[in-house]
C-alpha cells in the first residue's frame, strides 16, 4: 500500500482546516488505516498539543511508521537556531506520542534558510540518528532548487515533495529518478493540489487560464472511466519512483473511498500532457484566491 495518512486534518484547530475531529473518530480512522494496510503516518504539529491527540488515539499495537514535523517554539530564551529547536521538538514529540523513537524526523526549510543554517541542521539530524532517536532523516522541499541544494550537501533518507497531475516538475526534470538511483525514499504530497484536481470543471477564477487544459483532462478521465479522485491518486501511486502518496481525511468514509480508489494498471504516461510549468498555478504559495 503506497498510501500514507497525514494527520493535520485530524488535529487542526485553526482557520486553515476544518475544526478538529472528535477523538473517537480519530481512533476509528487510525484503526481503519491500519486494517487497510496503510503503514505510515505523517504528523505535523500545527499546534503545540496536536501530536498528543495522535498519541492518545494510536492503536495499542500501532502498525505505523511515524514521520513527524515537530512543533517548534520560535522565540524561546536560549534557543539559538532552528537546529536547536528541532532537537527540543523531537523530545516533545516522543513524549506526546509515547514513543521511544521515530521512523523519521521531518523538517521543511526554504532555500534561504538552508543557505544560512542548512549544514548545521543536517549535522544535528545525523546526530539524532546516531543516538537512535530517529531511524531516518526527512526533508520536505517545495522547489527543485531547494532539492538541488539538499542533494549537494547530504544524502537524505527521505524527501517529501509536491507531485500531482498538474505539478509534474520533479518527475520531468529527472529529480524522481535521481532520488531513486540514490536509494532515497520519496513521499509525494499535494496529490489533489488542495482540491483543484477533484473538480476540474469548476475552477476558482485564479485557475481560469487552465480551463481548456482541465476540460481536456476531464474528457480524458471520462474516456478512461476514472473519477477525479481515482485519476489524481493513481497517477501518483502508479509511478514506480514513489514510495508513499500522502492523503488527509476527516472521516472513515473518506478514508474508505480513497483506499477503494487505488486501481491496478493505470498508465501514468497518459497523464503527462496535462502538466503545467506555470508556478502561479502549481505552487499554492503563489495563489491569490481572495481578490
Amino acid at each position: 500500500m503506497k498510501l500514507a495518512l497525514g494527520t493535520v486534518a485530524l488535529t487542526a484547530q485553526n482557520g486553515k482546516h476544518a475544526a478538529s475531529v472528535p477523538l473517537e473518530s480519530v481512533r476509528e480512522i487510525l484503526n481503519l488505516a491500519g486494517q487497510a494496510g496503510i503503514g505510515l503516518l505523517d504528523a505535523a504539529a500545527e499546534q503545540e498539543d496536536s501530536l498528543s491527540v495522535v498519541g492518545r488515539c494510536l492503536p495499542e499495537k500501532a502498525p505505523f511508521k511515524l514521520v513527524v514535523r515537530p512543533y517548534l517554539h520560535s522565540a524561546e530564551p536560549g534557543v539559538s537556531s532552528y537546529a536547536d529547536q528541532l532537537e527540543q521538538g523531537l523530545i516533545d514529540t516522543l513524549q506526546a506520542l509515547s514513543q521511544p523513537r521515530l521512523y523519521a524526523l521531518k523538517t521543511g526549510l526554504s532555500l534561504a534558510v538552508m543557505n544560512r543554517q542548512g549544514e548545521r541542521l543536517i549535522h544535528r539530524l545525523e546526530a539524532l540518528k546516531k543516538q537512535q532517536l530517529i531511524e531516518k532523516t526527512a526533508f520536505s522541499v517545495s522547489q527543485p532548487e531547494a532539492l538541488d541544494w539538499l542533494l549537494q550537501h547530504c544524502q537524505p533518507d527521505i524527501v517529501q515533495l509536491p507531485l500531482n497531475v498538474l505539478d509534474q516538475r520533479f518527475l520531468h526534470n529527472g529529480h524522481l529518478s535521481l532520488l531513486k538511483n540514490r536509494q532515497i525514499e520519496i513521499h509525494a504530497r499535494d496529490v489533489f493540489l488542495q482540491g483543484v484536481l477533484l473538480d476540474p470543471l469548476h475552477l476558482h477564477p485564479w485557475f481560469w487560464p487552465l480551463k481548456k487544459r482541465m476540460a481536456q483532462y476531464h474528457e480524458f478521465l471520462v474516456k478512461e472511466g476514472l473519477t477525479p479522485l481515482e485519476g489524481a491518486l493513481n497517477f501518483v501511486t502508479a509511478l514506480p519512483q514513489i514510495d508513499y502518496a500522502l492523503i488527509g481525511v476527516q472521516s472513515r468514509d473518506q478514508l474508505s473511498e480513497m483506499v477503494a480508489a487505488i486501481l491496478p494498471g493505470v498508465a501514468t504516461d497518459d497523464f503527462f500532457p496535462f502538466a503545467s510549468n506555470d508556478s502561479r498555478f502549481v505552487d499554492p504559495l503563489q495563489w491569490n484566491l481572495y481578490e
